[in-house]
């Protein structure tokens, strides 16, 4: 062996263990979910991944054709836009967010493994950045013209999608036998760098019949719980090793989320408690109507409660178009479950990165009336053409239901005390990297 790698040596060999301890965390989670789901009589259903419907209305979509190279009319050479790839002053902005991270990690000396990961993420974000200013400055080259696709001989008929969410096919399935849910990969074309997404991430999405925005709250919080509590019994040797080399506080912190009573407070409610925060600035100026941004869950979670807590009753303009109208005609039913970065009540603070997971579970009580979906569809700037099998769904009458979605890969995230989800993830899919 070189010096060199010797020298590494331990440090390759820690990291192996680490992606072992991830990889078995992540299975056991797997094995979590489905057990909750069967022991209280929900059905485990699959919904298409390839669907003409988009689930919030105004996602960013992945399209499949079979078109490409296929128009009739001649083909014209076009540059490649900014649009085509991620921006370089993005780009740069995460250099300098990352480089900030591995300084800090530096200067502290129980995290080697995570200033390990850190770097090669900064060398991967470095080598991004040439690459795009290569094709910046790169000669045109020939693509297709949207314009000149005929989506009537596409092999589907229409445009179609990678699914955004899964939700729309579970109601059919919850109309006719009741609670269900599904397990897979949802897609989002999404050029944002973020910590916590990339363009493939697993969910758990559940559709109740019979329900409403109360049961979904009390559902979510109970399988949220079990995961936590699941973990600790059931993975103690690799939380062991997370304890010692990622994050030594995250056995309390799941303990506490498994253990503590969750507040549950309205959007209103939210927005008077931050109102009431004169020495805290947030970046984003708070006011009713619009989404509560990553710092204002923050503070709730982190600051206020110290605990997790489930925001409910939404502004109807943030949330999508099927959640249902509440009868003041301004909020939907739909929930966030915040969880914390972490536990003040017996966690001292200490100069380390923690994981700021923020929302893990999204969930809602749909609308169950025809006209009022109708009309919601409309008031959106939506094709009634491509919503009109999930219109069927209530033509002649439905029932009560809701339902939500768990972000698995940011589940196994909170488990772990990683900081970045593609380190949870085997085979991550992102901008530029597939």
């Amino acid at each position: 062996k070189t010096c060199q790698s010797t020298q590494y040596a331990p440090y390759i060999i820690c990291y192996a263990l680490q992606v072992s301890s991830i990889t078995r965390i992540r299975s056991t989670l797997d094995f979590a979910t489905h057990t909750f789901f069967q022991k209280y009589g929900f059905l485990h259903v699959q919904v298409p991944i390839i669907t003409a419907t988009d689930t919030g209305g105004f996602s960013e979509k992945f399209q499949v054709t079979t078109l490409l190279g296929k128009t009739s009319k001649e083909e014209e050479p076009v540059g490649v836009s900014d649009a085509d790839v991620v921006s370089l002053e993005t780009v740069k902005a995460a250099i300098k967010e990352k480089s900030g991270v591995v300084k800090q990690l530096k200067r502290s000396d129980s995290n080697r493994e995570s200033l390990i990961v850190a770097v090669q993420d900064l060398q991967k974000t470095n080598e991004l950045a040439r690459q795009i200013e290569a094709r910046e400055k790169s000669k045109p080259v020939t693509a297709v013209k949207p314009d000149l696709l005929n989506f009537n001989d596409d092999f589907f008929g229409r445009p179609s999608y990678l699914t955004v969410s899964g939700r729309f096919h579970l109601e059919s399935y919850a109309s006719d036998i009741g609670n269900v849910y599904s397990f897979g990969p949802r897609f989002q074309a999404d050029k944002t760098v973020s910590s916590k997404h990339v363009a493939e991430m697993w969910t758990v999405e559940v559709e109740m019949a019979f329900s409403q925005l109360g049961d979904a709250m009390k559902c979510a919080e109970d399988y949220f719980k079990i995961l936590c509590k699941w973990i600790l019994d059931n993975c103690p040797e690799d939380m062991k090793f997370v304890s010692k080399r990622i994050d030594k506080t995250i056995t309390h912190r799941l303990e506490y989320m498994t253990t503590s009573s969750y507040d549950k407070i309205s959007y209103r409610e939210a927005v008077e408690i931050l109102r009431k925060v004169p020495d805290k600035a947030f970046e984003t100026q708070l006011q009713w109507g619009v989404p509560l941004t990553a710092e204002h869950l923050s503070y709730l979670a982190d600051d206020h409660y110290q605990r997790p807590v489930i925001i409910y009753d939404y502004p109807k303009a943030v949330k999508p178009f099927y959640v249902r109208s509440n009868e003041d005609g301004k909020t939907v039913a739909a929930f966030e479950l915040v969880v914390p970065k972490v536990s003040l009540n017996f966690i001292k603070r200490e100069p380390k990165l923690y994981v700021q997971i923020g929302t893990v579970i999204t969930g809602s009580q749909n609308e169950e009336s025809f006209n009022v979906l109708n009309t919601r569809i409309t008031e959106f700037d939506l094709s009634i053409d491509q919503y009109e099998w999930y219109l069927d769904l209530r033509r002649h009458g439905t029932v009560k239901h809701s339902g939500f979605s768990l972000r698995f890969d940011l589940m196994v995230l909170l488990t772990t005390g990683l900081i970045d989800v593609r380190d949870v993830i085997p085979f991550p899919r992102s901008q530029a990297n597939s």
